[in-house]
């Protein structure tokens, strides 16, 4: 007697609601059976893709068969599209099959094997639902090409941006607030280049970045943060950058600049190298020597009881000076800064706006998410109604159900993680300024926040002072802090610069503030 394998297969929900549903390809399939006096030995569901053979519930079918060879087996299933959606693969495998002594059939497409001709028929269906795929995917790419030309970003929004949709249903994308803050500055530091990628990405992790290494590199050269939008190789067309509608986040000027640097190292960021900070040597890179003015660098070495570290100069220059007393001073110095009051009230309307930002973001991812939920207890609500008038079978409104539930899911945590943030942003009212804690905050944080510190106060490589450590301090810093008065300004200097700088360590610092205070939650 001959042993039939039902194979159902449905790729999505959507195609049970259609009419694909597993409950009606069984039934069909349990029926043809009957009325043909054929043995079912077993039902395979599967709920995948037919592209490829690459389907969890066929590899476990095939190796059954396999081990089962010369025996009466069938396969079975509805139509050919259920087999397969790609001719050469359907081919290539049916061949297989027939090897293993397997025979195939589609009850409701059926083909006589017998007969040569019918080969023919056979390859009309499977190259019918090939055609099918095909002609959908390029529909895709077509309509995908075509709004890139026009400067929409249409897929998933890159990092540092966020999917949104107008009023009128346009899609597009805008810079998401925190983010786009890691990666201006990403891109300021490597354009500096007083740290190497990798430290820039580490900082940037430490910030709150989700990304790998390679992808935060694909991401340092990628023009759409500059808005622009790059268009790949097509059909005859060459790949070209054009304008994009989105907003940028940094200047094109700087994009150039990292770019520039990026090709002359020549180098990808492996994935698994760590970067190795020494914690006694934390301002090395940034001191420059007073004798040479090369840049230090630092060692340690043994005496009699203890290993000593060193900030010194390369070889030529013998300055060298203990780093424990130059880290000590430059701690003392932190502590005691203390910023004016002109000063504290724009650290607080800044910290408001940042905070006014986040919260907006937070309202609007807030409302997106809501939108995404509502739409999923309405696609769960309808699939109940489709069920109980029998337009659909009960395994597959549990599928539908299921789908819906685990999505629902991942969307209230989104919702905790984002009111626990926002949270954070609009606690009490602190006594004391930020700005007046920086000597706390250094003295309290890890390595990488004592770098974000130091790079805080200075923004450049500076000549080191052993006697005054303050005269090393650069000028903004100096004004906010009232060791020098805005009024010394040089004829030489240029006092929007000044302010500029001065509005750039304040926003800095609220930067610095808050991701200090994001680690205790």
């Amino acid at each position: 007697m001959l042993t039939a394998y039902l194979y159902i297969r449905v790729s999505t929900d959507e195609q049970a609601v259609k009419g694909y549903s597993q409950r009606s390809q069984s039934d069909r399939l349990i029926r043809y059976c009957k009325l043909n006096h054929i043995r079912i030995a077993e039902s395979i569901f599967e709920d995948f893709s037919a592209k490829t053979f690459n389907r969890p519930e066929w590899n476990k079918l095939f190796t059954k068969i396999k081990v089962l060879k010369h025996h009466s087996i069938i396969i079975l299933f509805t139509h050919w599209d259920r087999f397969s959606r790609n001719i050469t693969d359907a081919l290539l495998m049916i061949e297989k099959l027939r090897k293993l002594g397997v025979a195939l059939q589609a009850i409701e497409q059926p083909i006589d094997f017998s007969v040569p001709e019918n080969k023919i028929m056979l390859a009309m269906y499977l190259a019918s639902s090939e055609v099918e795929n095909d002609k959908r995917g390029r529909n895709v790419k077509l309509g995908m090409r075509k709004a890139k030309l026009e400067g929409r970003w249409m897929n998933k929004a890159p990092i540092g941006y966020r999917n949104m949709i107008t009023s009128d249903g346009q899609k597009y994308i805008a810079p998401s607030t925190s983010e786009a803050e890691i990666i201006v500055k990403a891109f300021q530091n490597i354009a500096s280049e007083k740290m190497r990628v990798n430290e820039v990405y580490k900082l940037c992790i430490h910030d709150g970045l989700k990304c790998s290494r390679s992808s935060f590199y694909h991401l340092l050269k990628n023009p759409i943060y500059c808005g622009k939008i790059s268009i790949t190789e097509f059909e005859g067309e060459k790949s070209k950058i054009i304008e994009g509608t989105h907003k940028s986040i940094i200047s094109f000027a700087l994009f150039e600049e990292v770019q520039k640097i990026l090709s002359n190292r020549q180098h990808t960021i492996p994935e698994t190298k760590q970067i190795n900070v020494n914690e006694n040597l934390l301002l090395r890179g940034i001191l420059l020597c007073p004798n040479c003015k090369k840049t230090l660098t630092g060692s340690s070495s043994k005496g009699k009881t203890k290993r000593y570290t060193y900030y010194h100069c390369y070889k030529g220059c013998k300055f060298r000076v203990r780093a424990d007393y130059v880290n000590n001073q430059f701690n003392i110095v932190l502590k005691s800064l203390r910023a004016r009051k002109i000063y504290k009230e724009h650290y607080s309307g800044l910290a408001k706006q940042f905070h006014s930002d986040n919260l907006r973001e937070y309202s609007n991812k807030k409302l997106m998410i809501n939108k995404d939920m509502e739409k999923l207890i309405d696609r769960s609500l309808n699939a109940q109604q489709l069920f109980t008038k029998g337009d659909i079978d009960y395994d597959d409104y549990l599928l539908i159900r299921e789908n819906c539930k685990i999505a629902l899911n991942n969307d209230t945590k989104q919702l905790q993680e984002l009111a626990k943030t926002t949270g954070l942003q609009i606690g009490a009212k602190e006594q004391i300024s930020p700005l007046d804690k920086l000597g706390f905050m250094y003295e309290t944080s890890g390595i990488i926040m004592k770098r974000r510190i130091i790079n805080l106060l200075f923004s450049q490589k500076v000549l080191l002072d052993v006697q005054n450590f303050k005269n090393m301090l650069p000028k903004p810093v100096k004004i906010i802090y009232g060791i020098e008065s805005k009024r010394k300004i040089s004829s030489s200097e240029n006092p929007q610069d000044i302010d500029q700088e001065i509005s750039d360590f304040i926003k800095n610092a609220i930067l610095i503030d808050f991701e200090q205070k994001s680690q205790l939650l």
